[in-house]
């Protein structure tokens, strides 16, 4: 475990430096009978629909005392941040599971899926996309439910920020951070468009892959979803090989970072990693800490 006092502590409103120490002191006892051979499955899209919450589906674990961060690719957020962005997702999920609305993460967090089985450390914004259909639909939930703690912003006709209300301003913009960035694409026989087009049999029937401890619907194929996106944007992606952060911060809404790229391996005794041994219909996923320890391990379906 990291100790406390090196933790990054500064508080929300949702996660004061108590509340932050009260659960290190739970996981000091979790940890200390923790059982390093434990294994789950993926469970399936058909099964999420049925159940009503988050709860219903395999836990798995997470631990914020096992945080460190890397100085060559330092991450963007804090403990208290990070459960922000998780309660945040659980809210988004819960309402968009009420409504019909279905949604696949994206960019920076479908890489941190498949990399961390978490946000990507050195990230600091959710991405998601939505069909265009479900926008009106959205606006109305928002109009609908003025009085809870959470707001849709319509920033564009493709554009929303998910956020709530109580957290701080990002930058000068009228929007709060942290935030879901939800992108609105649309689609064809064969392809969906947003920033860029991409076939639909990448992309469905969608699957469920984990983000700390959550299960979230992403596309089917994550190797050929990059494959496309690299194309257009990264002529140097590599999915395994190479870590980047961007210049901009979501947080501040402006550029603000120094843009750079690192070898993934550089960051394994650091950011607990995803160690994948696979056949040829399915992927044991071996959550690595300090690049030695496995935590759990997770049986995927192949991406194919």
């Amino acid at each position: 475990m990291v100790p406390f006092e090196h933790l990054e502590r500064n508080a929300t409103f949702s996660c004061s430096e108590l509340t932050l120490q009260s659960r290190y002191k739970l996981e000091f006892q979790q940890l200390e009978h923790y059982d390093l051979n434990q294994s789950y499955k993926q469970p399936s899209m058909s099964i999420r629909s049925k159940q009503q919450n988050q709860t219903d589906l395999p836990q798995l674990p997470y631990f914020y005392s096992l945080w460190k961060t890397a100085s060559i690719l330092p991450r963007l957020i804090t403990p208290c941040e990070h459960q922000v962005y998780i309660n945040l997702l659980k809210t988004f999920d819960q309402i968009c599971r009420q409504g019909g609305v279905e949604y696949m993460i994206s960019y920076g967090t479908l890489l941190g899926s498949y990399r961390n089985h978490d946000i990507l450390p050195y990230d600091d914004d959710v991405d998601v996309l939505i069909h265009v259909k479900y926008y009106s639909l959205l606006a109305k939930i928002n109009k609908l439910n003025n009085k809870t703690d959470w707001e849709f912003y319509r920033n564009t006709p493709t554009n929303m920020k998910f956020y709530f209300l109580e957290s701080p301003s990002a930058g000068v913009y009228k929007w709060k951070w942290p935030f879901i960035g939800m992108d609105f694409y649309t689609d064809n026989a064969t392809h969906i468009r947003s920033y860029m087009h991409i076939r639909k049999d990448i992309i469905f029937p969608l699957v469920l892959r984990p983000i700390a401890g959550l299960w979230v619907p992403g596309p089917r194929n994550i190797y050929k979803f990059f494959q496309v996106m690299s194309s257009r944007y990264y002529s140097s992606f590599s999915i395994d090989e190479k870590c980047y952060t961007q210049a901009y911060s979501h947080r501040e809404e402006r550029r603000k970072h120094q843009q750079k790229t690192v070898f993934c391996e550089q960051l394994r005794n650091i950011y607990p990693y995803i160690r994948r041994t696979c056949d040829s219909d399915y992927c044991q996923e071996h959550l690595m800490l300090n690049n030695v320890t496995t935590l759990y391990v997770l049986k995927m379906i192949r991406d194919k």
